[in-house]
């Protein structure tokens, strides 16, 4: 029997440790825990907009891009935001490490950063407008 409803619900994010992640992501994104995080805990869990976004303490930080057959290095997770160019300002000026902003023709506008593990994510503007 095929799936009735099917979407991404989690995403679970490696981290080396999660009060600093809890912190960075925070101040980066304004996001609000779940519920409380108490110092000592292994995980934390945001809530982006029904999808449960969850920092995972490891010991062993796992390669989390890849490199396309064009040569291009991906990250697997992608989030989108609203106001693309001015969120990828305030990155820059928070000192984050982040990539030069593309354009794809019927794609959008993007750009790549890398959070405090190294993890490599992306930011998407959404859908151009016509």
């Amino acid at each position: 029997m095929a799936a009735k409803s099917f979407h991404l619900q989690i995403v679970e994010l490696p981290v080396k440790n999660v009060k600093e992640s809890v912190e960075w992501y925070k101040k980066m994104f304004g996001l609000k825990l779940s519920f409380p995080f108490n110092e000592g805990d292994d995980e934390a869990w945001f809530n982006l907009n029904g999808m449960g976004f969850g920092l995972i303490q490891t010991n062993d930080l796992p390669k989390m891009d890849f490199i396309s057959s064009k040569g291009e290095r991906k990250p697997f997770f992608t989030f989108q935001v609203d106001n693309i160019k001015e969120f990828h300002q305030e990155m820059i000026q928070k000192g984050v490490e982040v990539q030069d902003m593309v354009f794809k023709q019927d794609g959008g506008y993007s750009f790549q950063f890398f959070d405090l593990n190294g993890n490599p994510l992306g930011i998407w503007g959404g859908w151009p407008k016509r």
